[in-house]
Order: structure tokens, then sequence, then C-alpha cells
């Protein structure tokens, strides 16, 4: 019984001891977007996007802004609150955004304090500008009522479709550890929207190169299983359009740790959407189709894979496959040893629906 009252004593104490800031929705700003422009040397500028909702039932947000310049996120986030009529909080915080500029010096100094950072949540997103993130975070939409909601459903629901879904300590675990490059979704400001151009690959901490939105699908086709999404391929004189029902990719390795081989396996289904003035009623037609499907696919993913070894960058973790093959891996040699890898690709093509008309 004492030992009982003893514990109990200790946890009161710890209770009553324990001490963490509180807020209160009405008293505080909540920080949803924050994007970082590159401006000299070691200097640059953040912008953050934080909607103000004012008193009132069925009140809109105010879409709401604060740009500062700084050599530390931490030091722009302090400045941040000189111009901020309540304390910022970054609870919510869904969107981070690099400037192109700022990504090809190196992002890393950005990104490592925000993965010290417990206040962030795992499912924050990246993404690289092509221009001004200011601009973008702080320009009207007429398709979207916040900001901030407009650039988490682009890179939560829609771009995930089109390419591989990517977040703050994914891009860490890939930038720090071994095997895989990192890559972003890269977005541009045109007008009165907000566009997704493809992916901005990196080498280690710093943008290198980027790939097409049509190269950035072809990339997810090799990157991981998925549904979703067209393929456009042109037949005779015309084009088919294919949705994709089921993508799945296996990886097998052979050789040796100092000449591996690398073999990926790629199986389509997929159901034509759209294929006019091309008569898909026999067996016979179809199978040409699907013939043409798989060699279209076939030359589009090989100049990727080609496009990626050229560059050195390893977006496809080539490199973490090949390690957890090969007891004995040596990791120093593999940067000079990846651009000359044989990938060999092998695409299985399954049309399985042509429409109700056929």
């Amino acid at each position: 019984m004492r030992t009982f009252l003893i514990w109990v004593t200790i946890a009161i104490i710890l209770v009553l001891n324990y001490n963490i800031e509180r807020y209160v929705l009405e008293d505080i700003q909540i920080i949803t977007a924050l994007g970082y422009d590159y401006l000299e040397d070691d200097t640059m500028r953040g912008t953050v996007a934080a909607p103000f909702y004012p008193q009132g039932q069925d009140v809109k947000p105010i879409n709401v802004s604060f740009t500062a310049s700084g050599h530390t996120i931490h030091s722009i986030r302090q400045q941040f609150q000189r111009e901020a009529q309540r304390k910022l909080a970054s609870g919510r915080l869904q969107s981070i955004l690099l400037n192109k500029d700022l990504a090809e010096r190196g992002v890393k100094k950005v990104v490592d304090s925000f993965g010290r950072t417990t206040f962030i949540g795992r499912d924050t997103k990246l993404a690289v500008v092509d221009g001004s993130t200011k601009k973008l975070l702080t320009s009207n939409y007429p398709n979207a009522q916040n900001l901030s909601r407009y650039l988490s459903d682009l890179l939560e629901e829609s771009i995930v479709r089109m390419a591989p879904s990517t977040g703050l300590h994914s891009f860490l675990s890939q930038m720090e550890g071994f095997g895989q490059d990192p890559f972003l979704p890269l977005l541009k400001q045109e007008h009165d929207r907000i566009h997704y151009m493809g992916l901005a690959l990196f080498k280690d901490e710093k943008y290198v190169d980027s790939l097409s939105f049509r190269e950035g699908y072809i990339f997810k086709m090799l990157y991981e299983n998925f549904k979703y999404g067209i393929y456009e391929i042109k037949y005779e004189d015309t084009y088919i359009s294919i949705e994709n029902l089921r993508s799945k990719v296996k990886y097998h390795i052979s050789g040796s740790s100092t000449r591996p081989v690398v073999t990926i396996h790629v199986s389509l289904e997929g159901k034509v959407q759209d294929a006019y003035g091309v008569p898909l009623h026999t067996q016979k037609r179809i199978r040409k189709v699907e013939a043409e499907w798989e060699k279209e696919t076939l030359e589009k993913a090989e100049k990727l894979v080609r496009k990626l070894q050229d560059i050195g960058t390893d977006s496809l973790g080539i490199g973490e496959k090949v390690r957890s093959h090969f007891r004995h891996f040596n990791k120093s040699s593999w940067e000079s040893l990846y651009p000359g890898v044989q990938v060999r690709i092998k695409i299985q093509t399954n049309i399985i629906n042509t429409g109700i008309v056929e």
C-alpha cells in the first residue's frame, strides 16, 4: 500500500508540473503553406500563407500572407511574427514549396530543420516551384476559395494519380539514405492557375534536372504499383486512349555485385476509352493494339532509364535494390557503377475491355 501511495504521489507531481503550450483557435493564425526563394549568397526569402478566419458563423477565410528574408527558417519565422496580429502556429502545415533556384544550390538546410521539428506532420507535402514561391502564395486563384486548400488538394489528390506520392519524411529518407536520390513534384504558376509540370530530380540535396508530365507518368509505372491515369498511343493514323486499370512492377537482380543486371517487369491492364475509327471487334485487332501499346511504352521506359543514368541520379532506387540482393556490396563504388548498369525492361500489356459498343 505504501509503495502504491508513493507512485500515485509521483504521478500527481509529474502531471501538475508538466507544461505544454496550449492554443485557443480564436487567438492564433494557422500556417498552412510555406515557400522559400533564393535571394543571394546564403540569404533566402520566406513566404507564409496563414488564412484568417473572421468571427461569425459560416464565414469565408481571408487569404493572408507574410514575407521576410534571412539565413535560416527559424529567423525568418521570427520575422513573420513581427507582422502577424495573432500567434502563428504550424500544427497544420500542409505544403512546403522550394524555389528552383534555391533547390539547385541545395535544400538540406531548409528541409533538415523541418525534419527536426516535432510539430510538422508526416504527411506534409514538398514541391519545387519553377518561379517565385512568393508570387505563387500571394496570388488570387478564381477556381479556389482558399489557396492552402488548392495546394493541398493538388499535391495530395490530383498529382498522386500521375506521379509517386512524396512527403517531407520520405524526401529526407531518400536524401540521407543510400541507394535512391530524391524527387519532388515540379509546379509552375501560369496566369491564375497552378500547373503540375512533372518531376524535379535531385542528386543528393541538389536539383539537377526534371521529367516532363508524360515522363513522370512512365516513371510512376516503373516505380510503384498503381491504377488510374491514361496511356495515349499512336495506332496507324489515329490515337487511342487506354485507361490504366492496373499497373504492377517487379525488379529482378542478377549478375554480380560488380556487374549487376537489373530486369524490370511491368504488367499493364487497361480499358480502351477512345479509339475513333479503329474497329476492335476481333481478338486479332485487340492483340495488335496491345502490341503497339507495349512497343511505345517500352521505348519510353528505356529512354527514361537512360536519361536517369546519363545525369547520374538514381531516382528509381536501383542502388538500394542491388545492395539488398548482394551480401558483399561495395557502396563506395556504386556512384561510378550506376551509369553503366545494364537495365532490361519487359512490358506485358492486356486490354480487358474495349467498351460497350464492341
